[in-house]
């Protein structure tokens, strides 16, 4: 007996088959015989579109319950340039429902579409009215009654729905596939979903934001007003970029009200929050570009202006003592210095009692004691200016969560990980397609990478997300969601007493317009199989043994990081020489932050120009000190010291080390590593003592380094004539001139004094010259 219902309910399924097939086998031709035409459109409509596409969009979100009609819309564009006359559209409906994720993905993405696809059975037929070339018609309230999808008894689960578009002549024009899912309320694992949504803005060049951009990212209608807008008060795990908020903060009284507003709207949003990198730079990218590690700001200290910051207090705003007759000028004795410290009365600690006695309010150091027979001023306290933003204090935020890299999907190669990490990232988000997860069947969204965590961004969930979310028509909206909702629930029927944890992500560009992305969030928490999860729940969950997929860079984008690697590298060497490195390398790494930004995919022209500044601006950094070029030199002489000039154009004091290499040995340098210490804007001279070997023209090469060991700008070469023999051969000369003056001082002065010897006896002087009076003769003598 108990066959008898058996052949009967066989009986019963036979012929709603049967009646399937004759409507089915008069709307499509035989197998192998669909016309070009027919097929080439299906197949054009997924490749460029510009054919006949048909969508089918489920009310409800494709939630059918016991007793509900199956409610669709149909929308047909005809994207040729021929007018579509009047068809019908035939709709099939599969009772038997996905057991797995990969039979559901295989229905909804097919790769190729014939007139002869199995779609289901045969549910209604639809009159689909003529649209005209580059038009788009709609067929709303097609229903099915729940008496013809017969769904009562069936288990829960995604079911196949197929729409077929049939021309005049009864061939496939199109064809549309979806899902709804049959829900009698059965017990079940709900699956839990994390959704991360980013926060960022357009491209930059020096990694900050100024007035008009912030004012016109946080007016009513800005980017970064309607991103924050779709996820207030959502499940939404909220990545923002930093930059963002630095940007706000550095500008302090100058600030936009709107980017004031938006911050503290952020602030008070109540969703769960985590930072981007800074300026969402291509954390990947950068590590397959040879960064040792991801990047970060070192200082914004040249961008703050202290106009912006009121770090002044008057007297007027200091309560002010009580007067005293000691009391000449009224005047504080104290003052607070531009970084809200204070500094004391000009008494030394322990000194004695001073002609003018008065009280310090410093903090006592260094005051002295009013005598006992004079009131004593009621201590009060003065005011202290608020001090200068520091990188932490600008880049502070209450976040939710820390330590979580998010490169963009598919663009990390396994070596990224290590660089990833090196920066104290524990956590990064890959796509689905980027990893190899040991298990085939659906797993959390926390994987092990060997000692790193990974968090899958499922590609399927993700996709469907980001489509529901950017959809521009309600019927596109219905559709996306018509899908999400059921790859949710295949999910959740995998492994019904064990809910998974997944994770789906949105990408850098969002679409912000309207309110898509909010009523999809709300959708995907209503529905009875899907359940909203913290991101930190989420890392919370077992994780699965997995191995990244190499998926590198483009080769056009790692030219340009290169080139940003190497600029970044060039001012870092440089700044070791500096006594304030933050004064070059803060803006510098800012701007490789900028430029390496995700932001910038979409214009790779100006990325490449922008790159090539950047390259420049870091030579012309790495020159700011040198040595100073003079004309060639003569040295005379063994010994002897060559006078050079180092000079230093930036804006803190450095110290190198010169180091100069003959090119011959006719020339020794006796200390070929000498420290010079050059105060900022200025020059400093450096004797360097040498000695001369051999005669000849000698080429000193000159260069400059710093502690590290780090050569500082271009090395400089000075030519120097050694005439090493000539000093000798001029100091014999000076000592012979000398010896021979000298000894013709002595000779003509011995001369002169044998001379007066000779004529003592005689009345005259000099027996040669001439004589004062005649001379008498021998004869009269006589």
């Amino acid at each position: 007996m108990r066959l008898l219902p058996a052949f009967l309910a066989l009986v019963t399924t036979l012929g709603v088959a049967g009646a399937a097939l004759p409507a089915d086998a008069a709307s499509a031709a035989p197998a192998g015989t669909v016309s070009a035409s027919a097929s080439a459109a299906s197949s054009a409509a997924e490749a460029d579109g510009d054919s006949v596409t048909l969508t089918v969009s489920p009310e409800a979100d494709g939630v059918l319950r016991s007793g509900d009609d199956l409610d669709l819309t149909l929308t047909v564009t005809n994207g040729t340039e021929s007018d579509l006359d009047e068809g019908s559209a035939r709709i099939y409906l599969d009772r038997d429902s996905f057991v797995a994720r990969s039979k559901l993905a295989d229905w909804l993405t097919p790769e190729t579409t014939t007139g002869d696809d199995y779609l289901g059975l045969y549910m209604a037929r639809v009159d689909v009215p003529a649209v005209s070339a580059g038009e788009t018609v709609t067929v709303d309230d097609v229903s099915i009654p729940a008496d013809r999808t017969a769904l009562d008894g069936w288990t829960w689960g995604a079911r196949a729905l197929g729409v077929r578009l049939l021309g005049p002549d009864g061939l496939q024009v199109a064809q549309a596939r979806s899902s709804v899912v049959w829900y009698p309320s059965e017990s079940f694992q709900p699956t839990r979903l994390s959704v991360a949504v980013p926060i960022t803005t357009p491209e930059t060049e020096n990694g900050v934001l100024d007035a008009a951009a912030l004012e016109a990212y946080t007016s009513p209608d800005g980017t970064l007003t309607r991103q924050l807008r779709q996820v207030v008060g959502t499940s939404a795990t909220v990545a923002v970029d930093p930059m963002i908020i630095a940007s706000i903060r550095l500008l302090g009284s100058e600030a936009p009200e709107s980017a004031v507003e938006w911050l503290d709207d952020l602030s008070a949003a109540g969703v769960e929050t985590f930072p981007l990198a800074y300026a969402d730079a291509d954390v990947a990218g950068l590590s397959q570009a040879g960064a040792p590690s991801v990047p970060g700001p070192t200082s914004f200290d040249s961008l703050v202006d202290e106009s912006r910051f009121d770090t002044s207090t008057s007297a007027t705003d200091a309560p002010t003592p009580a007067p005293t007759d000691e009391t000449s000028d009224g005047s504080d004795s104290s003052t607070s210095s531009s970084s809200g410290s204070s500094t004391s009365s000009e008494s030394s600690p322990g000194a004695g009692p001073s002609d003018s006695p008065g009280v310090g309010t410093g903090g006592g150091s260094g005051s002295t004691a009013p005598p006992a027979d004079e009131p004593t001023p009621t201590p009060t306290d003065e005011p202290t200016a608020p001090p200068l933003p520091t990188t932490e204090s600008l880049l502070a935020f209450p976040w939710s969560l820390s330590s979580i890299a998010w490169p963009v999907d598919d663009t990390v190669v396994a070596s990224d990980i290590a660089t990833i990490t090196e920066r104290d990232y524990t956590s990064t988000i890959l796509s689905s397609s980027n990893v190899d997860v040991a298990s085939e069947s659906t797993e959390n969204a926390p994987v092990d990478l060997g000692g790193s965590t990974g968090l899958v961004s499922d590609d399927t969930l993700s996709g469907l997300v980001r489509e529901a979310a950017a959809a521009t028509s309600t019927a596109s909206r219905k559709s996306a969601m018509a899908e999400l909702s059921a790859s949710v629930a295949t999910i959740a029927k995998e492994r019904p007493s064990d809910g998974r944890t997944m994770l789906a992500t949105l990408g850098r560009s969002w679409s912000t317009d309207g309110e898509r992305l909010r009523q999809t969030l709300g959708a995907l928490d209503d529905l009875p199989w899907s359940a909203p999860s913290a991101l930190g729940d989420t890392l919370a969950v077992d994780a699965t043994d997995a191995t990244v997929v190499d998926e590198p860079e483009s080769a056009e984008r790692l030219r340009d990081l290169r080139s940003l690697v190497r600029s970044d590298r060039q001012v870092a060497d440089f700044s070791t020489a500096l006594e304030e490195p933050q004064t070059v390398t803060g803006p510098a790494r800012l701007r490789t932050l900028a430029l390496s930004s995700h932001a910038w995919r979409a214009n790779p022209g100006g990325l490449s120009s922008e790159v090539a500044d950047a390259a420049v601006a870091a030579t012309d950094t790495s020159r700011l000190v040198s040595i100073v070029q003079g004309s060639d030199q003569l040295i005379l002489g063994d010994r002897s010291s060559l006078p050079l000039y180092v000079q230093n154009t930036s804006d803190s004091a450095a110290t190198v080390f010169l180091t100069l290499a003959p090119s011959s040995s006719r020339l020794l340098v006796e200390e070929d590593r000498i420290p010079v210490t050059v105060q900022a804007q200025s020059q400093a001279r450096v004797r360097v003592p040498v000695q001369s070997i051999a005669n000849g023209t000698v080429d000193v090469s000159m260069s400059l380094v710093s502690s590290t060991g780090v050569t500082i700008a271009t090395p400089a070469v000075v030519s120097i004539n050694v005439q090493a023999g000539w000093e000798t051969a001029i100091t014999w000369a000076f000592g012979i001139g000398f010896a021979l003056l000298f000894g013709g001082g002595i000779y003509r002065t011995i001369r002169k004094r044998r001379r007066d010897a000779d004529g003592g006896g005689s009345a005259g002087g000099d027996p040669d010259g001439p004589t004062d009076g005649p001379v008498a003769s021998p004869g009269a003598a006589a």
